[in-house]
């Protein structure tokens, strides 16, 4: 049986590129590219053309995550993330469904401390049946990413004081490095006087250590 000749093998160059649909994504990529401004280029273009082959929630999460919330460009990708979940309005038109903006506040949160997940999302949330407009997208996705960044910086100060590994702060030892960071205010943390209160607010205030978790619990106190 005779092998099929592929009608694309004998186009020119640029109407293969065309036909295939390639110019338009190289195009695409070049323009984000330009935009994002990424260190790791490479990683980025492999980003994106998975972005590319994403669809609903996904796909939205992953533009969310392109790049840095503080970025010029990460506004771009913003309105891109929530324009894709456009087929998803409620009948009013006046905005996205209340589920997919909670599926990607949920993605965005899944590395944070179980202890926190859920006082976040009580705070951001929507119901699935609300209409989420784009200045509450906008407004919720922001707070949760510095959310996020909040955490990491206190995951490396954890990791930091935790010389031992054992998964665990003692509490003098936690109260000295936020002495400590209260005499050098280039690091973001709270003071060791709101450190306390927040304990005392959280019941945690007894304890001789703390576990990474509930040393998040007692600084999301002190945030909200």
């Amino acid at each position: 049986m005779a092998v099929k000749e592929n009608p694309l093998s004998s186009l020119p160059p640029e109407e293969y590129l065309e036909k295939t649909g390639v110019s338009n994504t190289l195009k695409d990529l070049v323009t984000a590219l330009l935009e994002n401004r990424p260190q790791n280029p490479i990683q980025f273009i492999s980003e994106y053309l998975k972005i590319s082959s994403a669809s609903g929630v996904l796909k939205s999460y992953k533009l969310i995550k392109l790049s840095k919330y503080n970025r010029r460009c990460f506004m771009d990708n913003l309105v891109s993330a929530y324009m894709n979940l456009d087929n998803k309005r409620g009948v009013s038109g006046q905005g996205i469904a209340g589920v997919d903006f909670m599926k990607i506040l949920k993605m965005i949160c899944l590395d944070f401390p179980s202890e926190i997940v859920d006082e976040v999302l009580a705070i951001l949330g929507k119901r699935d049946t609300d209409i989420v407009s784009f200045e509450d997208f906008c407004a919720g996705i922001n707070a949760i990413l510095m959310y996020e960044e909040f955490f990491s910086e206190a995951e490396e100060l954890f990791v930091y004081l935790d010389f031992n590994r054992t998964g665990k702060v003692e509490m003098d030892r936690l109260f000295s490095g936020f002495r400590k960071i209260g005499d050098n205010k280039t690091i973001p943390m709270p003071s060791l006087d709101e450190l306390k209160l927040a304990l005392d607010r959280a019941n945690l205030e007894e304890r001789e250590s703390l576990t990474f978790g509930e040393f998040c619990f007692s600084l999301f106190k002190i945030l909200t």
